[in-house]
């Protein structure tokens, strides 16, 4: 298990874009698209189908909160989770067993989170999320989304619209 969890890390850390400086990234975001490697994880039951809300990132405590929802039975529940700084712009989040958080993309309006994840069947999967200040998309960031989906080789098929099924509070 612990070298399954270094591999996913190096995957994380080696997996670099140009530098994101995390003291612009918090404040509030709002799922916008979300790609995986494996598309269970993001349909409508699965795990990664959430609704971010904000991201505070405090690198002088080492740690990011994230806010967000989730439905269960048809409801909105808020969720809370907070990862620990690992290693520079990494993130380890106790969510759905074990998942790494790095933000590789970010303009004014948009960001581009990976993430890692290690189930409790020990599979990992990759997942690309395109998040945005407002309900809005910057075409331009949306086009870096899917040629980052296209890196980590995952299917540009499964790139999944979140914002036309967002029926959550916005803050």
């Amino acid at each position: 298990m612990k070298g399954l969890l270094l591999t996913l890390v190096l995957s994380l850390v080696y997996a670099d874009q140009a530098p994101v400086d995390l003291s612009q990234l918090s404040g509030e975001w709002r799922t916008l698209y979300v790609v995986a490697s494996n598309p269970e994880k993001t349909s409508e039951n699965g795990p990664f189908w959430l609704f971010k809300r904000a991201i505070n990132f405090d690198t002088a405590n080492d740690n990011a909160v994230f806010k967000f929802y989730v439905t269960e039975n048809g409801q909105c529940v808020p969720k809370t989770a907070t990862g620990t700084q690992i290693h520079g712009n990494v993130f380890a989040i106790e969510y759905e067993v074990a998942d790494l958080f790095k933000p590789i993309y970010a303009s004014e309006t948009s960001m581009v989170a990976y993430n890692v994840n290690l189930d409790e069947n020990n599979k990992v999967t990759k997942v690309l999320e395109f998040l945005g200040r407002g309900p809005q998309v910057n075409e331009e960031d949306f086009e870096k989304f899917k040629e980052l989906t296209q890196e980590m080789n995952i299917p540009e098929e499964n790139i999944v619209n979140v914002i036309n099924s967002d029926n959550c509070p916005q803050n």
